[in-house]
């Protein structure tokens, strides 16, 4: 009652801002579990393969990864339908719960069971958006959500620290206890630290779900929320999902949430995996640590710059930002190529990068510029689909992590036969596409609020 009564006397803007810092600690509590576990994946099987070829596949880690987002891209379609019957915050306890599942199966490794328990990590990633940007969308009006996003996911984004600091702990313990008796020169995951770091990993999830559970649940009035049909059942909302698929305005949007799910493959998974496959890198403990610091500056920055900016430009996440958001990402490119050694991305090697050297303050560089791009990307996604179609938010939510889910299923199907070079050139012709299509939406959007307010001026002279 006491709680209740609090949220009562808060401003609406207030109150929204406050559900934007708990749903952003909740995040990175939730975040902190899955983005730990996903920079070293495709090491821990590679590790677990090299003892024992039968329990897993050389390259499980980048097949795990494919079979959850292809269980993502399916899950965005139905998850939505959940709203019917609950609120998003239990839609994100749910969500953790599933995530627990998944680590779990770490307990007793074995590639079969991992690829199953892979669904549960797709059905969770899948509840989790939904949920998250439902809640947002239900504590938001029009006017906050471009700064509640940025402060939210700032919050959230601090995870990629926290993960780099479980790595780098995990990492530090393990040379410690294996010094004397590993002679690799590279980065090797023990039965033992698997199943102490999953472990610590469940237990992370079942804190997130407390958290989650424990959200503001105050309705908002004119939220964005309440502008957004639902529907009645999982056919009708197969069916709308369908329709809004397969809708000209997500079509030619279908480039940019594509790249999205190309690029952010690249960041949580395939950069951290070059860092623990080149030898000059592997054996350092604090490159994970540094990763995330720097990773976590660059969001940080980024999220002020957004938050500061939208306070007096309403549609700094239209045109400004993605054409920002173009060079940041054609710089992150040119930095990859420069640094990255061709064939790290998928197995050991001591190979000599194109241009410098890798070393620890490459690794800051990189780290800084992704986690501004990928700020800037997650708020472009968010406002773009809640203005393209406002009746159809949810569904439009979930159509952005559809073809995010896609995109990252196919990359990493094929990540074993892709070198480094080989992702750059993909995501930049991408990004050119993407680019294209997110200002074309833009100014078609501004010409029809043009005519609105056109309209209403001559309603309002009759």
């Amino acid at each position: 009652m006491f709680v209740c009564s609090f949220f009562d006397r808060l401003s609406p803007s207030t109150y929204s801002a406050l559900c934007a810092v708990c749903i952003g600690l909740a995040n990175l509590i939730y975040a902190t579990a899955y983005e730990a576990h996903v920079f070293s994946v495709e090491s821990v099987i590679h590790s677990v393969h090299d003892r024992d070829p039968n329990r897993v596949g050389a390259h499980d880690g980048y097949y795990g990864m494919a079979v959850s987002n292809a269980f993502y891209m399916i899950s965005t379609i139905i998850v939505p339908s959940l709203n019917n019957y609950m609120r998003c915050k239990w839609i994100l306890v749910i969500s953790s719960a599933s995530f627990a599942v998944y680590f779990l199966s770490f307990q007793v490794l074995h590639r079969y069971l991992y690829f199953v328990c892979c669904s549960f990590m797709g059905f969770a990633l899948g509840s989790f958006n939904v949920g998250y940007l439902g809640y947002l969308t239900e504590s938001s009006t029009k006017e906050t959500l471009s700064s509640n996003m940025a402060l939210s996911w700032g919050i959230s984004s601090v995870s990629v620290l926290a993960a780099g600091v479980v790595n780098f702990l995990m990492a530090h313990a393990n040379s410690e206890v294996d010094s004397s008796t590993v002679a690799s020169n590279y980065r090797e995951y023990s039965d033992t630290e698997v199943r102490i770091f999953f472990a610590i990993m469940t237990a992370v999830s079942v804190l997130s779900m407390a958290l989650y559970a424990l959200l503001p649940n105050k309705k908002v009035a004119d939220s964005i929320s309440k502008s957004t049909k639902r529907t009645k059942s999982i056919k009708e909302q197969v069916a709308q999902m369908a329709s809004v698929l397969s809708s000209r305005r997500v079509l030619i949007l279908a480039p940019f949430y594509l790249y999205i799910g190309l690029f952010f493959s690249l960041w949580i998974t395939v950069i951290p995996t070059t860092l623990q496959f080149t030898m000059v890198l592997s054996k350092n403990p604090y490159v994970p640590m540094l990763y995330g610091i720097a990773f976590t500056g660059g969001t940080s920055t980024m999220c002020v710059i957004v938050m500061k900016l939208s306070a007096r430009y309403p549609n700094i996440c239209c045109k400004p930002m993605m054409i920002v958001s173009a060079i940041l990402h054609l710089s992150i490119f040119a930095v990859v190529v420069a640094v990255v050694p061709e064939w790290s991305t998928v197995r050991h090697n001591d190979e000599p990068s194109l241009l410098i050297q890798p070393s620890v303050w490459t690794v800051i560089v990189l780290a800084f510029l992704l986690g501004a791009a990928d700020l800037a990307n997650n708020n472009m996604r968010t406002v773009i689909s809640s203005l393209v179609m406002p009746k159809r938010r949810q569904q439009m939510f979930g159509v952005s992590r559809f073809y995010h889910g896609m995109a990252a299923s196919a990359l990493f199907f094929g990540a074993p036969a892709l070198s480094i070079y080989s992702y750059v050139a993909l995501l930049t012709a991408f990004l050119i596409v993407a680019t294209a299509v997110y200002l074309y939406t833009c100014s078609y959007l501004e010409k029809e609020e043009k005519m609105e307010r056109q309209v209403k001026r001559i309603l309002r002279r009759k």
